[in-house]
Protein backbone atom coordinates (compact mmCIF):
# COMPACT_ATOMS: atom_id res chain seq x y z
CA UNK A 1 0.00 0.00 0.00
CA UNK A 2 2.88 2.57 0.87
CA UNK A 3 4.11 2.10 -3.14
CA UNK A 4 0.38 2.47 -4.23
CA UNK A 5 0.51 6.17 -1.69
CA UNK A 6 3.83 6.83 -3.37
CA UNK A 7 3.25 6.22 -6.82
CA UNK A 8 -0.14 8.58 -6.13
CA UNK A 9 2.08 11.50 -4.59
CA UNK A 10 4.35 11.60 -7.10
CA UNK A 11 1.84 11.52 -10.03
CA UNK A 12 0.56 15.06 -8.44
CA UNK A 13 4.19 15.88 -9.54
CA UNK A 14 4.06 14.87 -12.21
CA UNK A 15 0.42 16.08 -13.60
CA UNK A 16 1.88 19.53 -12.74
CA UNK A 17 4.09 19.02 -15.49
CA UNK A 18 1.51 18.00 -18.28
CA UNK A 19 -1.34 20.33 -17.22
CA UNK A 20 0.80 23.33 -17.94
CA UNK A 21 -0.37 24.94 -20.78
CA UNK A 22 2.47 27.66 -20.52
CA UNK A 23 5.25 24.70 -20.62
CA UNK A 24 6.61 26.54 -17.34
CA UNK A 25 6.22 25.06 -14.04
CA UNK A 26 6.18 27.48 -10.97
CA UNK A 27 7.83 26.42 -8.25
CA UNK A 28 5.12 27.93 -5.70
CA UNK A 29 3.02 24.98 -7.35
CA UNK A 30 5.65 22.00 -6.84
CA UNK A 31 6.20 23.84 -3.22
CA UNK A 32 1.85 23.15 -2.79
CA UNK A 33 2.14 20.12 -3.62
CA UNK A 34 4.88 18.62 -1.72
CA UNK A 35 3.48 20.43 1.00
CA UNK A 36 0.26 19.10 1.17
CA UNK A 37 1.55 15.83 0.00
CA UNK A 38 4.18 15.31 3.20
CA UNK A 39 2.02 17.97 5.62
CA UNK A 40 4.88 20.25 5.85
CA UNK A 41 6.51 23.84 5.07
CA UNK A 42 8.28 23.79 1.34
CA UNK A 43 10.61 26.13 -0.30
CA UNK A 44 12.60 26.10 -3.12
CA UNK A 45 15.92 27.82 -2.93
CA UNK A 46 18.27 29.21 -5.60
CA UNK A 47 21.95 28.34 -5.09
CA UNK A 48 22.20 32.50 -4.22
CA UNK A 49 19.39 32.00 -0.96
CA UNK A 50 16.93 33.40 -3.19
CA UNK A 51 13.20 32.63 -2.42
CA UNK A 52 11.75 30.62 -5.79
CA UNK A 53 8.67 28.58 -4.85
CA UNK A 54 7.03 28.69 -1.38
CA UNK A 55 4.06 25.65 -0.15
CA UNK A 56 2.62 26.36 3.76
CA UNK A 57 1.81 24.05 5.36
CA UNK A 58 -1.30 23.19 7.24
CA UNK A 59 -1.57 23.89 10.94
CA UNK A 60 2.45 23.72 11.73
CA UNK A 61 4.61 26.34 13.10
CA UNK A 62 6.28 28.58 10.69
CA UNK A 63 10.18 29.08 11.27
CA UNK A 64 10.62 32.90 10.73
CA UNK A 65 14.32 32.73 11.83
CA UNK A 66 16.86 33.29 9.15
CA UNK A 67 14.29 32.19 6.24
CA UNK A 68 11.88 34.57 4.07
CA UNK A 69 8.81 33.09 3.15
CA UNK A 70 8.28 36.16 -0.01
CA UNK A 71 8.96 34.72 -3.50
CA UNK A 72 11.83 36.98 -4.41
CA UNK A 73 13.03 37.03 -0.92
CA UNK A 74 16.42 36.23 0.64
CA UNK A 75 17.38 33.68 3.23
CA UNK A 76 19.87 34.01 5.79
CA UNK A 77 23.55 34.29 4.12
CA UNK A 78 25.05 31.54 6.14
CA UNK A 79 22.27 28.96 6.23
CA UNK A 80 21.98 29.09 2.33
CA UNK A 81 25.73 28.40 2.90
CA UNK A 82 25.09 25.28 5.27
CA UNK A 83 22.44 24.30 2.83
CA UNK A 84 25.37 23.96 -0.14
CA UNK A 85 27.50 22.16 2.03
CA UNK A 86 25.08 19.30 2.02
CA UNK A 87 25.29 16.98 -1.26
CA UNK A 88 22.73 15.00 -0.66
CA UNK A 89 19.16 14.53 1.01
CA UNK A 90 19.88 14.49 4.52
CA UNK A 91 16.42 14.11 6.64
CA UNK A 92 15.29 14.20 9.86
CA UNK A 93 18.15 17.29 10.33
CA UNK A 94 18.82 19.04 13.74
CA UNK A 95 17.92 22.99 13.80
CA UNK A 96 20.72 23.77 15.90
CA UNK A 97 23.30 22.07 13.35
CA UNK A 98 21.83 24.28 10.80
CA UNK A 99 22.80 27.60 12.79
CA UNK A 100 18.81 27.79 14.53
CA UNK A 101 18.94 29.70 17.66
CA UNK A 102 17.72 27.63 20.99
CA UNK A 103 14.50 29.96 20.92
CA UNK A 104 13.48 28.29 17.28
CA UNK A 105 14.23 24.77 18.34
CA UNK A 106 11.98 25.21 21.67
CA UNK A 107 14.82 23.81 23.88
CA UNK A 108 14.87 20.20 21.90
CA UNK A 109 18.31 18.57 22.17
CA UNK A 110 18.24 15.70 19.94
CA UNK A 111 20.87 14.08 22.22
CA UNK A 112 18.33 13.89 24.98
CA UNK A 113 16.72 11.73 22.75
CA UNK A 114 13.65 13.60 23.97
CA UNK A 115 10.26 13.72 21.40
CA UNK A 116 9.32 16.61 22.18
CA UNK A 117 10.44 19.82 23.97
CA UNK A 118 9.57 21.00 27.29
CA UNK A 119 6.28 22.28 27.84
CA UNK A 120 4.98 19.89 25.17
CA UNK A 121 6.29 22.01 22.00
CA UNK A 122 7.38 19.60 19.54
CA UNK A 123 10.20 19.13 17.55
CA UNK A 124 10.55 20.33 13.96
CA UNK A 125 11.42 17.63 11.41
CA UNK A 126 13.40 18.70 8.37
CA UNK A 127 14.31 17.55 5.57
CA UNK A 128 17.37 19.70 3.00
CA UNK A 129 17.17 18.03 -0.75
CA UNK A 130 20.47 19.22 -3.01
CA UNK A 131 19.03 20.41 -7.12
CA UNK A 132 21.04 19.16 -9.01
CA UNK A 133 21.45 18.84 -12.73
CA UNK A 134 23.67 18.05 -15.26
CA UNK A 135 26.12 17.68 -11.92
CA UNK A 136 25.74 21.50 -11.46
CA UNK A 137 24.25 22.92 -7.72
CA UNK A 138 21.07 24.68 -8.73
CA UNK A 139 19.47 25.61 -5.83
CA UNK A 140 18.22 23.38 -2.34
CA UNK A 141 14.75 22.31 -1.39
CA UNK A 142 13.51 22.72 1.83
CA UNK A 143 10.85 20.58 4.02
CA UNK A 144 10.03 21.16 7.07
CA UNK A 145 7.16 19.60 9.45
CA UNK A 146 6.51 18.92 13.33
CA UNK A 147 6.91 15.57 15.44
CA UNK A 148 6.39 13.44 12.49
CA UNK A 149 9.95 11.88 11.03
CA UNK A 150 10.72 11.75 7.24
CA UNK A 151 10.57 8.22 6.02
CA UNK A 152 12.09 6.69 2.93
CA UNK A 153 8.51 6.99 0.42
CA UNK A 154 9.19 11.03 1.91
CA UNK A 155 13.16 11.31 0.43
CA UNK A 156 11.75 9.73 -2.73
CA UNK A 157 9.15 12.06 -3.16
CA UNK A 158 11.42 14.72 -2.39
CA UNK A 159 14.30 13.79 -4.96
CA UNK A 160 11.81 13.60 -7.21
CA UNK A 161 10.60 16.92 -6.93
CA UNK A 162 13.93 18.82 -6.87
CA UNK A 163 14.59 17.14 -10.09
CA UNK A 164 11.68 18.47 -11.68
CA UNK A 165 12.62 21.84 -10.02
CA UNK A 166 16.30 21.56 -11.56
CA UNK A 167 14.97 20.55 -14.70
CA UNK A 168 12.77 23.76 -14.67
CA UNK A 169 15.77 25.65 -13.10
CA UNK A 170 17.68 24.75 -16.34
CA UNK A 171 15.25 25.52 -18.71
CA UNK A 172 14.89 28.68 -17.46
CA UNK A 173 18.94 29.24 -17.41
CA UNK A 174 19.43 27.48 -20.86
CA UNK A 175 16.38 30.14 -22.28
CA UNK A 176 18.27 33.12 -21.08
CA UNK A 177 21.45 32.12 -22.59
CA UNK A 178 19.87 32.09 -25.50
CA UNK A 179 18.09 35.60 -25.09
CA UNK A 180 21.47 36.79 -24.25
CA UNK A 181 23.29 35.33 -27.11
CA UNK A 182 20.27 36.71 -29.44
CA UNK A 183 21.04 40.23 -27.69
CA UNK A 184 24.85 39.96 -28.25
CA UNK A 185 23.92 39.27 -31.73
CA UNK A 186 21.71 42.52 -32.40
CA UNK A 187 24.15 45.06 -31.16
CA UNK A 188 26.71 43.22 -33.16
CA UNK A 189 24.82 43.03 -36.31
CA UNK A 190 23.52 46.51 -36.15
CA UNK A 191 26.86 48.16 -35.09
CA UNK A 192 28.55 46.31 -37.99
CA UNK A 193 26.18 47.72 -40.18
CA UNK A 194 26.55 51.49 -38.79
CA UNK A 195 28.80 54.13 -40.11
CA UNK A 196 31.60 56.06 -38.30
CA UNK A 197 29.54 59.15 -38.08
CA UNK A 198 26.60 57.22 -37.09
CA UNK A 199 28.53 55.39 -34.40
CA UNK A 200 29.19 58.78 -33.05
CA UNK A 201 25.78 60.00 -33.26
CA UNK A 202 25.04 56.37 -31.19
CA UNK A 203 27.29 57.62 -28.64
CA UNK A 204 26.28 61.14 -28.61
CA UNK A 205 22.72 60.10 -27.66
CA UNK A 206 23.78 57.57 -25.14
CA UNK A 207 25.47 60.65 -23.31
CA UNK A 208 21.96 62.09 -23.30
CA UNK A 209 20.19 59.87 -21.43
CA UNK A 210 19.37 59.23 -17.66
CA UNK A 211 19.01 57.23 -15.16
CA UNK A 212 18.12 53.76 -16.79
CA UNK A 213 19.18 54.10 -19.74
CA UNK A 214 16.01 56.92 -20.64
CA UNK A 215 15.43 60.44 -21.54
CA UNK A 216 14.11 62.85 -23.87
CA UNK A 217 16.67 63.87 -26.83
CA UNK A 218 16.57 66.95 -29.05
CA UNK A 219 17.89 65.70 -32.34
CA UNK A 220 18.19 69.41 -33.09
CA UNK A 221 19.66 70.55 -30.71
CA UNK A 222 22.38 67.64 -29.92
CA UNK A 223 23.40 68.22 -33.51
CA UNK A 224 23.96 72.01 -32.74
CA UNK A 225 26.03 70.94 -29.58
CA UNK A 226 28.01 68.16 -31.10
CA UNK A 227 28.61 69.45 -35.04
CA UNK A 228 27.13 66.08 -35.53
CA UNK A 229 24.62 66.40 -38.94
CA UNK A 230 20.93 66.08 -37.40
CA UNK A 231 20.65 63.29 -40.47
CA UNK A 232 22.86 61.05 -38.65
CA UNK A 233 21.82 61.35 -35.69
CA UNK A 234 17.73 60.35 -36.80
CA UNK A 235 19.56 57.89 -39.21
CA UNK A 236 21.78 56.22 -35.75
CA UNK A 237 18.34 56.16 -33.85
CA UNK A 238 16.54 54.52 -36.46
CA UNK A 239 18.85 51.91 -37.15
CA UNK A 240 18.77 51.35 -33.37
CA UNK A 241 15.45 51.33 -32.52
CA UNK A 242 14.87 48.70 -35.65
CA UNK A 243 17.50 46.22 -33.98
CA UNK A 244 15.43 46.05 -30.67
CA UNK A 245 18.35 48.13 -29.03
CA UNK A 246 16.21 51.58 -28.39
CA UNK A 247 12.57 51.84 -27.63
CA UNK A 248 11.77 55.52 -28.99
CA UNK A 249 8.60 57.93 -28.89
CA UNK A 250 8.57 61.17 -30.63
CA UNK A 251 7.32 63.76 -28.17
CA UNK A 252 7.04 66.88 -31.00
CA UNK A 253 8.80 69.74 -30.66
CA UNK A 254 10.48 68.18 -26.89
CA UNK A 255 12.18 66.02 -29.01
CA UNK A 256 12.53 61.74 -29.27
CA UNK A 257 12.39 59.74 -25.95
CA UNK A 258 14.48 57.19 -25.83
CA UNK A 259 15.00 53.74 -24.00
CA UNK A 260 18.03 51.87 -23.84
CA UNK A 261 15.97 48.28 -24.10
CA UNK A 262 19.54 46.06 -25.26
CA UNK A 263 22.03 47.40 -22.27
CA UNK A 264 24.94 45.73 -24.21
CA UNK A 265 25.10 48.64 -26.32
CA UNK A 266 27.10 50.19 -23.73
CA UNK A 267 29.54 48.10 -23.48
CA UNK A 268 30.04 47.95 -27.32
CA UNK A 269 30.14 51.43 -27.52
CA UNK A 270 32.32 52.33 -24.17
CA UNK A 271 30.18 54.75 -23.23
CA UNK A 272 29.42 54.50 -19.28
CA UNK A 273 25.84 53.70 -17.90
CA UNK A 274 24.64 56.63 -16.12
CA UNK A 275 24.33 55.85 -12.27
Amino acid sequence: MAGISLLDKTRRIETLLHNNVSSKVAFSDICRVVSETLTSYALVISRKGKVLGVGEGKDIRRIDELLSYEVGGYIDGALNGRFLSILSTQENAGLLALGFSWNTVKGFDRRSGQSEAPGGVKEYRTMITPIYIRGERLGTLLIYREEDMFDIDDIILAEYAATVVGLELMRAKDEEHKESDIRVKNVNDVLGATSPSEMESVKAVLSKLGPEGAGTVNLTKLSEETGISRTSLVNAVRKMTGAGVFMTHSRGVRGTEVKVINRLIYEQTGIKETE
